[in-house]
């Protein structure tokens, strides 16, 4: 897991430099003239990047964003008005077979249909129009590390494609983020040992983290085995603040940018509580108000942070895992490909 983790930077670099020009030339058809709508589909940590596309389509490119209820393709099945749509299936092996049939049935009524998975010629590439390759090689650990990450470009890259403000220096500095971030791997494993122990935990950020909380929770639930949550910081202060105990930690994730602020006020205010908070972070200042802070200066903006912060999250899990004396690479009861209808 540890090696996955670390080679997310250039398996990034590779993807960027492969598929970039493949994908304008696919989607060229959209630049005069976006989707109506972009309709996507994943589960797991695919979903996680599907939550993240939500959030840069309807703010860069002003087009409302459907999440696919997959359900609704396998148990309901039910013909939906996506003609003209541009239809996202992400599957790291390909063989997610509620994806794959969510579009193989949205291609038939009228979608333009991309795969975005690690795996050629795999199932769901064979039901899309085009597919865009995560070129992250094999991932041998059962948790999605590499392939997360590369997911996540994924999604930036199909935004651009479409014609969002992302400039090619943003793009390019995408490796250079993530390996800041994992520069940060020391300063984790000796926070390690104050979490030893925690049996929950509750993961909170705003905006455009929120998929990094849902997939850095599962990390935690899937190699820790610890009862971990994630969730909008604005949500947990509707309610489920009443849970918070002297031994669940809470863990922040906050960029500089539009969110900052509001997050800074939060850990502020759980501070005064004595909650007990680990914050990432690439301002310094909201370390300060922190019990523990991580300072990771990658220099992105806030759109493009859940990169750096799923590589933090990561080595979290990973070092934290290792602490328990649980294998991260091979988790109970769980295969690398799950398959669900």
């Amino acid at each position: 897991m540890l090696q996955e983790i670390r080679a997310a930077p250039e398996r990034v670099e590779v993807m960027l430099s492969r598929e970039s020009k493949p994908l304008q030339q696919a989607l060229a058809r959209f630049r005069k003239e976006r989707p109506p709508l972009v309709f996507v589909a994943g589960r797991g940590t695919s979903h996680h990047a599907a939550i993240f596309a939500h959030y840069l389509f309807e703010r860069f490119l002003a087009t409302p964003v459907a999440g696919a209820q997959l359900s609704l393709f396998t148990l309901y099945p039910a013909p939906l008005n996506v003609k003209g749509a541009l239809a996202i299936g992400i599957s790291q092996s390909g063989e997610s077979t509620d994806v794959v049939r969510a579009l193989r049935a949205v291609r038939k009524l009228g979608a333009y249909t991309l795969a975005v998975t690690n795996t050629a010629n795999s199932p769901l590439s064979k039901v899309a129009d085009h597919t865009l390759l995560l070129h992250c090689q094999k991932e041998r650990a059962v948790a999605a590390t590499k392939t997360y990450v590369a997911s996540l470009v994924a999604m930036l890259m199909i935004a651009r494609a479409l014609g969002a403000d992302l400039g090619e220096g943003e793009m390019k500095g995408i490796p250079a983020a993530a390996q800041a971030a994992l520069s940060c791997e020391e300063a984790i494993v000796e926070a390690v040992p104050y979490y030893r122990y925690a049996t929950a935990c509750i993961c909170l950020a705003r905006g455009f983290n929120y998929c990094t909380v849902r997939e850095i929770a599962l990390k935690l639930q899937e190699t820790c085995y610890i009862g971990a949550v994630g969730m909008s910081a604005a949500d947990f202060l509707h309610g489920p603040i009443a849970m918070l105990g002297e031994t669940t930690p809470l863990i922040a994730f906050a960029a500089d940018g539009p969110a900052y602020r509001s997050m800074s006020e939060f850990v502020a205010r759980m501070q005064k509580q004595g909650a007990d908070i680990l914050t990432f972070s690439n301002r310094e200042a909201i370390a300060r108000l922190s019990t523990m802070g991580i300072h990771c200066p990658f220099k992105l903006r806030e759109a493009l942070s859940p990169i750096p912060f799923a590589v933090l999250g990561q080595l979290l899990a990973c070092h934290l895992a290792l602490a328990r004396g649980n294998d991260p690479d091979a988790p109970r009861r769980l295969r690398k490909v799950t398959r669900t209808l």
